[in-house]
């Protein structure tokens, strides 16, 4: 099965373009087939003006988030008291992934600050169970992700157990898990047999090099020719969003693709 790249327009042209309207186009002009995008906050209109234009597939669009806080910045579905905003976030999201046909949220947890954990888990499967729903009903899919403490200091969602056990309470077939190799690799190693054991609940795959998160041609710890060949075997048929810092720019890192035998 031929895997499908798509670009993360977090860490992707980030260098020629400060909006993610334009970051559309020139990852369009480039190539690529679909990308994956943070919630545009400020100019839904520009990108689902941007997307329509192009053709292009949204194939991922984090919530939408609180810049101005710190502990929010990174999501709202595990922190307690902040219910009704996860919930107004997740209505805005769910609109401007409709208006670009969107089909996958990605559920951002937020992170721990202090206090009880078992208050933050609590309130995250609570707020997955509510999303589920509201999902369902739009048929769309919500996915989490389980996040190294070097990228993102004190993210609440941090091991593939944890994930593994609140997607268990919350029984709903259309919150998936997200797997970032990247992450995976920090998290746990012994990727392979990671993936096997939670293969039935993964529902999308990220990339990028361990351990300076750059393309997966350059030297590190994971091997992506034989990485690919395990996604491939895996039976996944979604896209594979490119997650990774460019070591130069992102045009010259593209080599990677053709290099390691694919096309996006």
């Amino acid at each position: 099965m031929a895997l499908k790249f798509a670009a993360n327009l977090n860490f992707l042209f980030t260098e020629r373009a400060a909006t993610i309207a334009e970051r559309v186009r020139l990852a369009h002009q480039n190539g690529f087939r679909a990308v994956e995008i943070p919630y545009p906050e400020g100019e839904t209109a520009a990108v689902v003006s941007a997307v329509k234009e192009t053709g292009i597939v949204v194939s991922l669009v984090n919530l939408a988030f609180d810049k101005t806080d710190d502990q929010l910045r990174f999501g709202s579905t595990s922190v307690p008291g902040k219910e009704q905003l996860f919930k107004s976030q997740l209505d805005d999201t769910i609109g401007f992934a409709k208006q670009v046909g969107c089909g996958k949220i990605h559920l951002t947890a937020g992170l721990f600050k202090g206090g009880q954990e078992s208050d933050y888990t609590k309130t995250y499967t609570s707020n997955l169970k509510v999303a589920a729903e509201s999902l369902r009903a739009n048929k769309l899919v919500g996915v989490i992700e389980p996040i190294n403490k070097y990228a993102v200091p004190g993210y609440y969602m941090n091991s593939y157990a944890k994930a593994a056990a609140v997607l268990s309470e919350v029984g709903a077939d259309n919150i998936r898990l997200l797997a970032d190799l990247y992450h995976l690799q920090h998290l746990h190693g012994n990727v392979s047999k990671t993936l096997e054991e939670y293969k039935q609940l993964i529902g999308h795959f990220q990339i990028a090099q361990v351990p300076h998160r750059h393309e997966p041609d350059v030297s590190g710890e994971l091997d992506y020719s034989y990485v690919f060949k395990a996604l491939q075997e895996f039976g996944y048929d979604g896209w594979v969003g490119c997650e990774y810092k460019p070591k130069t720019t992102t045009v010259e890192g593209l080599s990677w693709v053709s290099k390691l035998g694919y096309t996006l």
